[in-house]
């Protein structure tokens, strides 16, 4: 009888001590990267300068156009350079290279995958992303799915925000990524 009731009296307390786990745990970043890639769409005049091209659009939409309607039906892909700040004219240290998709009727919004090719003195190796991108949300958050070289199977999340815009030619992102998972 008396063993039952400790037994008892022990399956209680561990029932009450995980029901108040306490502080919840913080994760930190095991490493931390921002970097900056630009976008030139391809418009019919600036094919020297040009880094991303409209590859589909819905029909009767030409490609050097986006369609109306939020863009919907476009898919875009692209050879960015990526900075290490948000001037295009520094040097690069890699290129973006990837797609994406708008994806939606009634605000402008997109569906990207893509991946940094990073090829520098501090950096060498890929980092992919993906994810859906709200574009008129100040910050977005994307997940990074993996990579090679210096980032093998590294995993984590990228914070990305329009950092400037000119027209339907050229946009500017800032890519925080931060990496929960290191090998």
């Amino acid at each position: 009888m008396r063993a039952s009731c400790i037994l008892l009296c022990f399956l209680m307390f561990l029932a009450v001590s995980s029901a108040y786990p306490g502080k919840k745990k913080q994760y930190k970043p095991c490493k931390e990267l921002v970097l900056y890639f630009h976008d030139i769409i391809y418009n019919g005049r600036n094919a020297a300068n040009a880094t991303s091209a409209i590859v589909a659009a819905p029909e009767g939409a030409n490609l050097t156009i986006l369609a109306g309607q939020f863009h919907f039906g476009n898919i875009v892909v692209f050879d960015d350079p990526i900075t290490l700040d948000n001037n295009l004219h520094s040097p690069p240290v890699g290129r973006a290279q990837g797609m994406y998709i708008y994806d939606t009727k009634n605000t402008f919004t997109s569906w990207l995958g893509f991946s940094f090719s990073l090829n520098s003195t501090e950096h060498h190796g890929t980092i992919s992303f993906i994810g859906a991108d709200p574009i008129m949300v100040k910050t977005r958050d994307i997940s990074v799915v993996g990579g090679t070289g210096d980032f093998f199977m590294h995993r984590g999340v990228a914070t990305i925000a329009t950092d400037a815009f000119e027209g339907e030619v050229y946009f500017r992102l800032k890519v925080d990524i931060k990496f929960y998972d290191c090998w």
